[in-house]
């Protein structure tokens, strides 16, 4: 299985700023100022380029919810519709999608951060196109409508000619779609929101965006953990440090440190920290990043980033 990260920020998407670009530009001259020296005049860039930081090789990203999953045979599964489904559109459309195929989509829940790069998503206009929608929401249709109604966007969801499916998962209960394994489960977020535990020949991964875990709630984890076993991967909200997620009860996003905790209870391989704070610059990403998954055994923590491949 091959999961890949078309977007990573939360509630809105957050193109990186002039003024980060800028201090980010300066720290790499000061960077390949220092290199230029010490090698005594002579420079590699590419060799430079693999000396730096991981904030300054790139950004963390600036797009909302979008993952990419293909099976080993290829077949094709996103998990949510942010902006970040525009260039992963992109993308399948240069692997020849448009020749025709289906595409199967779960949806976690409707806020807008995740469904809004829909009507930018280019096979979805294809008439050659299948698109497979699953998620535990019984109008998810009308929502969806409701985002392309002509007063927000001045093309219907009827009219893009692709052909499409709406189909109701009950939460507990394991379908295959495809060539996987999908068993959705209720997450605690304002409104309610859907995770997913996707297996395909005996690899696994839970993807738990959009949920708020206190410590009173680390015993769902070990439900999910007796349920499942030890996934190889958790994908989960790390959107608040420690300090603003007591500032923020109720707003449905986990500290860094809990999400760490549930990584920790599932007993995973790789734990995957994503939905990052649009108000946080990559530098207090990272600043918090590497404060909040201080002292744990697990034996991989990744800072989720854009364009991010997994392989399990």
């Amino acid at each position: 299985m091959k999961i890949k990260l078309y977007g990573v920020r939360g509630s809105l998407p957050t193109p990186l700023s002039g003024s980060e670009y800028r201090e980010k530009l300066e720290k790499i001259l000061e960077s390949a100022h220092r290199e230029f020296k010490d090698q005594n005049g002579t420079f590699s860039v590419p060799t430079f380029l693999q000396s730096l930081s991981p904030e300054l090789l790139r950004p963390v990203g600036g797009n909302t919810t979008c993952v990419y999953v293909e099976s080993t045979k290829g077949q094709k599964l996103i998990i949510d519709c942010g902006s970040g489904m525009r260039e992963l559109g992109n993308d399948l459309l240069k692997d020849g999608i448009a020749q025709g195929g289906t595409i199967q989509v779960l949806v976690t829940h409707t806020h807008w951060d995740h469904i809004q790069g829909w009507p930018f998503f280019k096979p979805g206009y294809i008439p050659s196109v299948q698109v497979d929608f699953y998620s535990t929401i019984s109008n998810l249709k009308e929502r969806f409508d409701r985002q392309q109604n002509p007063e927000n966007f001045p093309i219907t969801l009827d009219e893009m000619m692709s052909k499409k499916t709406f189909n109701l998962l009950q939460r507990q209960q394991t379908v295959q779609i495809g060539d996987f394994k999908v068993t959705p489960f209720l997450l605690k977020h304002p409104g309610n929101c859907t995770g997913y535990h996707i297996e395909e020949n005996g690899k696994s991964f839970l993807f738990c965006t959009d949920v708020e875990v206190r410590e009173e709630d680390l015993s769902e984890f070990e439900q999910l953990r007796a349920k499942f076993g030890s996934p190889d991967m958790l994908i989960i909200d790390a959107q608040y440090s420690s300090e603003e997620a007591e500032r923020k009860i109720g707003w449905g996003h986990t500290s860094g440190r809990l999400a760490v905790r549930c990584g920790e209870v599932l007993g995973v391989n790789k734990l995957v920290l994503t939905h990052h704070e649009p108000d946080h610059p990559d530098e207090e990403i990272i600043r918090m990043f590497n404060q909040e998954k201080q002292s744990t055994a697990l034996s991989e923590i990744v800072l989720a980033r854009e364009a991010d491949i997994f392989l399990i």
